[in-house]
């Protein structure tokens, strides 16, 4: 099972992808009416002109690829063509000079899952985005705004789509008027705040198919003209009457049905939605179907249960759709151009994806609360040098990474022998620049120690031109806290920046006689500091600063074992983040270095000096669906009697597994797991990235523990578990064993 069926199952793809828009007329074509029949008929001598009409239907719509291919071994000849929704798509590729072989090879080639998951990689994802990711905060973030919160238009933005399509258009990169390509074109959507049926002839190609495909609540719509723009198939999914118009005196038109979903699948408000608008479009398509005469050709694939988020179904549809035509031959034949003339022909309608060629200037437009140079220094590309794609998505994936803008696109504009200018053009999110964020943490291994807190995050974005940023945060439950930062960029390059922050705290731990919890260890604190830092692109972060903290340390219930503390520690901190892993939960490749160092000093006003250094690397491999994530950790106070207050801990979910939450604490440690995991189970992206099986096996040892109490030797475990990347974070239920008899049955959400 994939990510797009398991997403249809769930009832979002089916409305989100591209399933919308499409109707469900399977039949072939009704008796022609006398008005059809009498359809303008070429002048004697001349071969009649043909408009091709392509329906919407998601990854069934990939069979209009096997309808093209057929066509040209026909010799049938397009001289324009019209497409909604996945025939926009596959229209507008054809339009633009790609041949039915290339269509076909970058449709079985394209990472389909990656495509609809509009999300840039997360090595290009701004670093504090990252650090976020392993906090206890999970998805939505709300817009503040107007006194009230606000949400996306979408669930996907559409970024990555558009980008797609940036690339299967390359041919005709700089044409922005529909009737000078290749082949003329025309994309229909509809106008959601009138639903009236819109059709695109101009300005952006990808932009056009990609409003073409915008399904309402799925896909963020494309605000073009003034208008919101969203998926064709609601108001035209079959635009024969736009091909008429366009050039035809002979319509080819291709159906891709989606049949309508069972009482069973009718599982929610989404995939009701998408029955709706299923229904919509059939009636366009009833009607449209009525308008062809006998001169007309219908083709209409029998995709059986080849739904319409089945990308990895890929070579089926365009197989089918082949097979549909060439049923047709006859039909179609009576159309073929002699050899000679059908070549010259394509000669004129097929162009290479050259070179984008170079730009004299590289400005950043539409922005108001965000600062243009700002953004200019995250684009590597460079005025003089030659411009390509691979290179310009990756801008705008990185500029897309500081999770700013909802969308950003980019267009060369003049030449001809004036300067010419690459024009990026990012879209501030409408629902900012102040964002609020909610998460929940828990971890239990239901023998009466467990972990939760409830936190959010407010943040509030570019305070200044340089891009500064607030963030408060409040936290309840076993570590409750409010911390606010403010982070202030030194330069435009935002790779300088100096951060106050203030601290108010209190967290929880268990203190363990063997396996006998006999006291909590309260400890409060209060902090302010300073740092400086660096960003280290997209990277890494490493910061340093003064800190001055106020303790409260003492054992809440049990044996007073360890002792009752009032005072300042104050001193230097240093940290450093590096995180190059691809998901910050069951990752498939990457590393991540994590390092924290303080020096307690008492000419800073520290009750005591000491040391403490904390610090872990972890590795990911993948083969096939396989993946070993290995990682190591450590923390040492240089034998400079670190307090109590300060220690380090060991035990619970996959820190020695089979252990109690905490059961071993200490002025030193070092610890060390091996976790494989396999993803069983795809899940739809609004609710996660799927569900795991694996275990790991870990080691550790704890020394100097606090109290006096003996070390307990290199200590060994593992576990099994059920994972889960969801929306809220990552779930585990696993069984942990230690070498030792000790065992436990865990539970672990979010980052507790």
């Amino acid at each position: 099972m994939n990510v797009r069926s398991s997403l249809a199952r769930s009832g979002l793809l089916f409305v989100g992808l591209a399933a919308a828009g499409t109707a469900m007329a399977q039949s072939p074509a009704p008796a022609p009416s006398p008005a059809a029949a009498d359809s303008a008929a070429a002048a004697p001598g001349r071969a009649p002109r043909i408009g091709l009409a392509l329906s919407g239907g998601g990854a069934r719509g990939l069979a209009h690829v096997g309808v093209l291919r057929v066509l040209e071994e026909l010799r049938v000849p397009i001289h324009c063509v019209t497409g909604t929704s996945m025939g926009a798509i596959i229209g507008g590729t054809f339009a633009a000079g790609r041949n039915p072989a290339e269509i076909e090879k970058l449709a079985l080639e394209a990472d389909w899952n990656t495509i609809f998951r509009d999300k840039p990689p997360r090595k290009e994802i701004a670093v504090r985005r990252k650090i976020d990711d392993y906090k206890t905060l999970f998805a939505p973030e709300f817009g503040v705004k107007d006194g009230g919160l606000a949400l996306p238009k979408g669930v996907i933005a559409g970024v990555s789509i558009e980008s797609f399509f940036r690339l299967l258009t390359t041919p005709a990169f700089a044409v922005t008027d529909f009737d000078k390509l290749p082949v003329p074109f025309r994309a229909m959507a509809t106008d959601i705040e009138t639903g009236e049926a819109v059709v695109l002839k101009d300005g952006s190609l990808p932009q056009a198919m990609r409003a073409s495909m915008s399904v309402p609540g799925a896909i963020a719509p494309v605000e073009r003209d003034g208008r919101l723009l969203v998926d064709g198939g609601i108001a035209n999914n079959l635009p024969i009457d736009e091909a008429r118009s366009l050039c035809a005196e002979v319509i080819i038109a291709v159906n891709i049905g989606t049949p309508p979903l069972k009482r069973e699948r009718l599982t929610s408000a989404l995939s009701i939605t998408g029955q709706m608008i299923n229904f919509l479009g059939k009636q366009t398509v009833d009607e449209q179907v009525k308008s062809l005469g006998e001169r007309d050709v219908l083709i209409a694939p029998d995709l059986g249960d080849i739904s319409a988020s089945d990308f990895d179904r890929a070579a089926d549809a365009i197989r089918i759709g082949e097979q549909a035509t060439r049923a047709l031959a006859g039909s179609l034949g009576r159309y073929s151009l002699p050899p000679e003339q059908y070549a010259a022909l394509r000669r004129s309608q097929v162009a290479e994806a050259g070179s984008l060629g170079k730009v004299d200037e590289i400005r950043i437009e539409g922005v108001a609360r965000t600062n243009p140079e700002v953004v200019r220094e995250l684009v590597d590309s460079q005025p003089g040098e030659p411009l390509t794609e691979e290179k310009l998505g990756a801008d705008l994936r990185r500029v897309y990474g500081t999770r700013d803008y909802e969308t950003i696109n980019y267009r060369v504009v003049g030449g001809d022998g004036g300067p010419r200018a690459l024009l990026i053009e990012p879209k501030e999110k409408a629902w900012g620049p102040d964002y609020l964020r909610f998460g929940l943490g828990l971890a239990s291994d239901f023998s009466g120690d467990s972990q939760y807190n409830v936190m959010a995050q407010y943040r509030k974005t570019w305070i200044n031109h340089l891009g500064a940023e607030w963030v408060t945060e409040v936290q309840i439950g076993q570590d409750a806290l409010l911390a606010t930062e403010f982070i202030q960029p030194l330069s435009k390059t935002g790779t300088w920046f100096v951060a106050p922050s203030a601290f108010i705290g209190q967290r929880n731990r268990g203190l363990f006689v063997g396996d006998d919890r006999i006291a909590d260890y309260l400890v409060s604190v209060t902090q302010g500091g300073i740092d400086f830092g660096a960003t280290l692109g997209t990277w890494g972060e490493l910061r340093t600063g003064p800190v001055w903290s106020r303790i409260y340390a003492r054992v809440d219930t049990g044996s007073p074992l360890l002792p009752t503390i009032r005072e300042t520690t104050a001193g230097m901190r240093i940290g450093l983040f590096v995180d190059q892993t691809d998901a910050a939960w069951f990752a498939r490749e990457g590393y991540r270095i994590t390092a924290h160092a303080y020096a307690a000093l008492e000419s800073f006003g520290s009750a005591r000096s000491y040391q403490r250094l904390l610090g872990s690397v972890t590795g990911i491999k993948s083969w096939g669906p396989h993946t070993l994530a290995a990682l190591a950790s450590g923390g040492t106070d240089f034998g400079s009697d670190m307090p109590a207050y300060e220690s380090f801990w060991l035990g619970g979910p996959l820190l020695l597994s089979g252990y109690r939450i905490s059961q071993f604490t200490g002025r030193e440690f070092w610890f060390g797991r091996l976790m494989y995991y396999n993803r069983t189970l795809p899940l739809p992206e609004i609710l996660g990235s799927g569900v795991y099986v694996g275990g790991s096996a870990e080691m550790g040892r704890v020394a100097d523990r606090i109290g006096g109490l003996s070390a307990p030797g290199t200590l060994w475990s593992g576990s099994a578990f059920l994972g889960a990347d969801t929306f809220l974070g990552p779930l585990y239920l696993g069984f942990g064993l230690a070498t030792s008899g000790n065992w436990s049955v865990y539970l672990l959400l979010g980052a507790p």
